[in-house]
């Protein structure tokens, strides 16, 4: 996927960041059959959830881009919860019904921010968790930086439009801290706050160094590669076109979509979360770093076959 190809949608939130709670509400919703796209019933969602009308406009917009849900019929505009939100969710053995674990905020970072071959939509977020390489980043430059890598898409980019989905980027993502370098609790409006991947410097810059992300899981991670490596045998129409079942740690590390990338890992990090991840998957996911030629083998028949949640359960259930 080429970024010129991909669907513009840099607006929907209605520029409120996911906050605490709304996952939730938005998943017993969908699960009792209510529309998440009908205008018909929004004053009902407003009293169902306890929000305004644009709150429930934003959380129906989150939980088509956390991926969460599938269309089942464009025409009604008709959704359903995945598989992975059920299993995550719904029900009485929910994994983590009230997002309590760390690992979940992880999660759906990355079916919020990776790009899939198919249907490639992108937001500043997308951008900023596939594109940016810097350190630093000011809003201002972001925008800057967003335009020029558009320029030549068919799509005119409004950039009214744009700065307040980065404005909605910096409140989802970025801790603020103290004058004594502690962290303002009043920052914590939305859960991928945790995740610590975007530090507020001051009133106009951030930070968002790559580093040592002690709290993703193994069990995470996996998921994020073979994610990853499926998506590499696919086009943008969603055939497979091929059957590799390597990948370099340089792809893993750098390209658009990758885990590398996405999770903004270091180098070392990626070393470290490939060596667990060989141990949980007892080999069936291998990297060798032999002669300065580091790959990662995935040793299964056929890829496209296998759950990328396959050892999420480990996770939340320490089996």
């Amino acid at each position: 996927m080429s970024i010129e190809s991909s669907v513009l949608k840099f607006s929907g939130h209605q520029t409120f960041p996911i906050r605490y709670g709304w996952i939730y509400k938005i998943i017993q919703e969908v699960n009792d059959g209510a529309s998440i796209s009908s205008q018909d019933n929004v004053e009902e969602q407003m009293l169902s959830m306890g929000m305004g009308k644009n709150m429930v406009l934003s959380v129906r917009h989150w939980i088509r881009n956390l991926n969460l849900v599938y269309c089942v019929d464009k025409k009604l505009q008709s959704y359903e919860l995945t598989p992975l939100a059920k299993a995550l969710f719904v029900g009485n053995v929910a994994y983590d019904k009230y997002m309590d674990k760390i690992g979940t905020v992880w999660l759906l970072h990355w079916l919020a921010q990776s790009i899939p071959s198919q249907f490639a939509e992108l937001n500043a977020a997308r951008w900023f968790f596939n594109y940016f390489n810097g350190l630093r980043v000011s809003k201002e430059q972001l925008r800057k930086d967003i335009m020029l890598s558009l320029s030549n898409h068919h799509k005119e980019l409004n950039e009214a439009t744009l700065s307040k989905d980065i404005d909605c980027l910096f409140q989802m993502y970025s801790v603020r801290r103290t004058a004594i370098n502690k962290i303002n609790e009043d920052s914590f409006t939305s859960p991928f706050t945790e995740l610590k991947l975007i530090t507020q410097e001051s009133s106009k810059d951030f930070r968002a160094e790559l580093s040592n992300e002690s709290s993703l899981p193994v069990e995470v991670f996996a998921y994020s590669l073979i994610d990853f490596m499926q998506r590499k045998q696919k086009d943008s129409d969603g055939s497979v076109i091929n059957t590799l079942s390597t990948v370099s740690f340089d792809t893993l590390l750098h390209d658009i979509g990758s885990p590398g990338r996405v999770f903004r890992l270091s180098a070392s990090d990626l070393s470290e979360k490939l060596d667990k991840l060989e141990l949980l998957s007892e080999g069936k996911i291998a990297w060798t770093d032999t002669q300065g030629l580091r790959q990662v083998q995935l040793n299964f028949t056929d890829i496209q076959s296998i759950e990328p949640g396959m050892y999420l359960k480990q996770y939340y259930q320490g089996e």
